[in-house]
């Protein structure tokens, strides 16, 4: 072999290196993307195929049972035993709820929406003929293996903010994982 023909190879290679070496770190933008599209699409099956659903309702219960712990620990602070007692038993209906309620929809509606509303039929705030709003998300790199999008409102910079993470499942593979419920301002 030739020098030159050396040089060439390890130009290849370098490209090629760094080919990979990009779609690996871009990789979460892809799946983002490509989950909003199928979202957009209501696309079930293209989008199911990036949610883990156990991590995803695992994620909401914990969230859900820490407020509802917070409002017991609220109610019996300021000695309102019914309330403690309301959400003693909201405490007991989080898992199925949550399973009942995490479907293919209200995740894809939520990415595409940028918004967690675990009320159904909730309507829209928009005017007829207005242009569907797309949220922006910013996107912060945890580690190499998990990334948080938060959802960004145009309106309201201040506002509680709604984040879905994904954890890397292989090389440029990407899972949804959870959904960050805004936290409620405190009081």
């Amino acid at each position: 072999m030739s020098l030159a023909s050396n040089k060439a190879a390890l130009a290849a290679i370098a490209v090629a290196a760094a080919g990979i070496g990009a779609y690996w770190h871009y990789s979460p933008y892809l799946v983002m993307k490509s989950l909003r599209a199928a979202a957009e699409a209501r696309n079930a099956d293209a989008f199911n195929e990036k949610v883990d659903y156990p991590k995803l309702r695992e994620s909401l219960k914990g969230q859900m049972a820490a407020m509802v712990a917070d409002k017991i620990g609220t109610g019996a602070s300021t000695g309102n035993q019914f309330e403690a007692m309301g959400s003693a038993m909201a405490l007991a209906l989080i898992n199925p709820l949550i399973d009942a309620m995490v479907r293919p929809e209200l995740v894809m509606k939520a990415m595409s929406n940028g918004e967690l509303s675990l009320k159904p039929g909730r309507a829209e705030t928009r005017q007829p003929g207005e242009p569907k709003q797309e949220p922006k998300w910013d996107v912060e790199r945890v580690s190499m293996n998990k990334v948080i999008a938060y959802a960004q409102d145009a309106k309201d910079s201040g506002a509680a903010k709604f984040g879905v993470v994904f954890e890397r499942s292989g090389f440029a593979d990407w899972k949804l994982t959870e959904l960050r419920m805004p936290t409620p301002p405190s009081e």
